[in-house]
C-alpha cells in the first residue's frame, strides 16, 4: 500500500452517505418549480396543485392556461370548466379554482382577457 492508497473508513462513508441522501431528497422535497413566467407547486406525489403564470395583453386566461400545461375542461354556455390540470382532476371537495391577481375570478378564464401585468393562478381546493 502507497502512501496516497487509504481504506474508506465506516465514518467516512457514513458522512458520503448521508451527504447522497440529503443532496437526493432535496430534489424529492422541492415542491415549488419556476419555469419562466409559469410556476407550479407539487404535492408529494408530484402532482400539481397550484399552477400561475403572467398574462398576455389580448390573450384570455384560459388559452393561455393551455400553452402551459395539458388541460381537461367541460365546455359548457358560461365558458370552459376546467377539470383537470396537468392529468390532475379535481373532484369531491376539490376543485380547480381561478385567480387574477390574488382574487377569486367572477368570470370564467376563457372569458378574461389578461394584461401584461395580470398574475393568472390557479389552485386545487
Amino acid at each position: 500500500m502507497t502512501a496516497r492508497s487509504k481504506i474508506i473508513t465506516p465514518k467516512v462513508a457514513a458522512v458520503a452517505a448521508v451527504i447522497i441522501i440529503v443532496a437526493t431528497g432535496l430534489g424529492i422535497y422541492v415542491q415549488n418549480k419556476d419555469t419562466g413566467h409559469v410556476q407550479t407547486v407539487t404535492n408529494s406525489q408530484q402532482q400539481i396543485t397550484q399552477i400561475s403564470y403572467d398574462g398576455k395583453n389580448g390573450v384570455d386566461a384560459y388559452t393561455l392556461l393551455k400553452s402551459y400545461a395539458s388541460v381537461q375542461a367541460k365546455h359548457y354556455s358560461f365558458g370552459y370548466f376546467v377539470t383537470a390540470i396537468d392529468d390532475v382532476k379535481g373532484s369531491g371537495p376539490k376543485y380547480w379554482t381561478f385567480y387574477v391577481n390574488g382574487k377569486e375570478s367572477n368570470v370564467g378564464a376563457s372569458s378574461y382577457i389578461t394584461k401584461n401585468s395580470d398574475k393568472i393562478t390557479w389552485k386545487l381546493q
